[in-house]
């Protein structure tokens, strides 16, 4: 016995709903390739530069503390031998300390950068649906289908026309 799933009710419908109406005139669709406009539009690459301009100083501010910590740990290991005891202990404190801040502030650098990109990708995705929108309205596509495509035919792949807006949209700002 077949167990039937929402889903695959739902899927049945519309495929069946597809065919009916494909009877009746032609469906007309079209296929997009987020990830290739996501690798692609000029508007990626500005968000990654003003990224890079924008938390750039702070990256490299961590990696002069990493450098720190890390003379200072081999500081550690070269001089254990010859140090006090108490000399070790206070710089092994010194050390422990430098590297909490450390974490820390990676901790906070990446919330920042992760809300900040996550910010400018939702600006992008609005961009790329109105594109699409638009030509869908002015193309007459009844569907236009994105991520879960396993196969498409070439022909329904609208990727080059949605880059080709983003690209003039980019030109004019």
């Amino acid at each position: 016995m077949k167990s039937f799933t929402i889903k695959n009710v739902i899927l049945s419908l519309f495929l069946f709903a597809l065919m009916t109406a494909n009877a009746a005139a032609e469906i007309k669709i079209g296929v997009v390739s987020v990830e290739r406009i996501l690798t692609e539009s000029p508007q990626v690459d500005a968000v990654n530069t003003s990224m890079l301009e924008r938390f750039g100083p702070q990256r490299d501010g961590l990696k002069s503390l990493e450098k720190e910590i890390t003379k200072m740990q081999e500081n550690y290991k070269r001089n254990e031998l010859v140090m006090t005891e108490d000399k070790l202990n206070a710089l092994k404190k010194e050390i422990i300390i430098k590297i909490q801040m450390l974490k820390r502030e990676e901790q906070v650098l990446t919330q920042e950068v992760g809300t900040v990109r996550n910010q400018e990708l939702a600006v992008l995705q609005q961009q790329v649906k109105g594109i699409i929108d638009d030509i869908a309205k002015k193309g007459k596509y009844d569907l236009i289908l994105s991520e879960g495509v396993a196969y498409s035919a070439d022909k329904l792949d609208i990727t080059a026309k949605v880059l080709e807006r983003m690209k003039a949209a980019f030109k004019k700002k």
